[in-house]
Parts: structure tokens; sequence; C-alpha cells
């Protein structure tokens, strides 16, 4: 039971989505490496260098899946981005001009997997596009750095003057 004399309730509160978007970011770059996890049995052929590159993908989002666990900076938000991008844009061209060791998947738009991938990889982007857009604003204002506080607060002490 709330009495007078326990001090201000606060009147209003305002969601602060870092902790949501680092939530978003966390499961979306798991969900890459496993997409590319599940497709690895298929990049390993003669050419190792696509099996290769699918496996630093994997070991890179587990990475900074563990880092955005701890914290969001900048930095992590760029990595996200980069992780969703690289990709995206790999199977645009294999697609289409096709790449030095992957001719085979020219035209080849209706891979499961691949619109899986390109799917949650736009999600992925979307979600650190967003993050990164909001940290800037939140610097700009000379706000605090809301990671130090609770996801729920007083409106008047996020709101800029």
């Amino acid at each position: 039971m709330h009495s007078a004399s326990s001090g201000p309730r606060p009147s209003k509160l305002v969601f602060d989505p870092v902790p949501t978007l680092r939530s978003m970011a966390i499961l979306g770059v798991l969900g890459i490496a496993l997409i590319h996890l599940l497709d690895l049995p298929g990049t390993i052929g003669p050419d190792p260098i696509q099996g290769t590159l699918y496996l630093v993908l994997v070991v890179s989002c587990v990475a900074t899946a563990g880092l955005l666990l701890h914290a969001a900076s900048p930095w992590r938000w760029l990595l996200v981005l980069a992780l969703a991008a690289a990709p995206a844009g790999a199977y645009v061209l294999t697609r289409t001009v096709g790449l030095p060791f992957d001719q085979t998947d020219i035209g080849n738009w209706d891979d499961t997997l691949g619109i899986a991938a390109l799917f949650v990889e736009a999600l992925v982007f979307s979600t650190g596009a967003y993050a990164l857009v909001l940290w800037r604003r939140i610097a700009a204002s000379g706000e605090p750095d809301r990671s130090a506080y609770p996801m729920a607060t007083e409106l008047g002490a996020w709101e800029s003057s």
C-alpha cells in the first residue's frame, strides 16, 4: 500500500528500448549463425572458401551475441550491421553475377535457407540501424547513458530542455 509519506510517485513512465534492441540483436545474430551452420555441409567441397567464410560468420555472430549480452556501444552496433549486411550482400552477389568460388547459384533465388537468412538479416540490420540512431540521438541531447538505468524511469529524467 502506498502512503503519502513514502515520497512522490512517478506520474509517467517511459520505455527504454535499449535492452529490447540488445535482446533482438542477440537472437537475430544467433539466428544468422544457425541458418549458416545448417547450410554449412553443402558449402564444404572442392573449394573450401565458402565453407570457411560460413564458419567465420558463425563464430563472429556467436562472439557478437556474447558482447551484446554484457553491454551495447556504437562499435558493437556497427558489428551487428556488418554481420547482417555481409551475408545478405554475398547472397545477392552469388545469385546475380556469382563469386569466383561460387558460380553454381546464379539465378537460384528460391533457396529456402537463403530466403530465411535474408529475412533474419534484414531484421537484424534494421534493429542495429535503429539502435545507432537512438544512440546518436541520446549522445546529441546530452542525456545520460540509459544502459546504467532501469528500463522504466520518470519521464522528466529523460526529457531534454
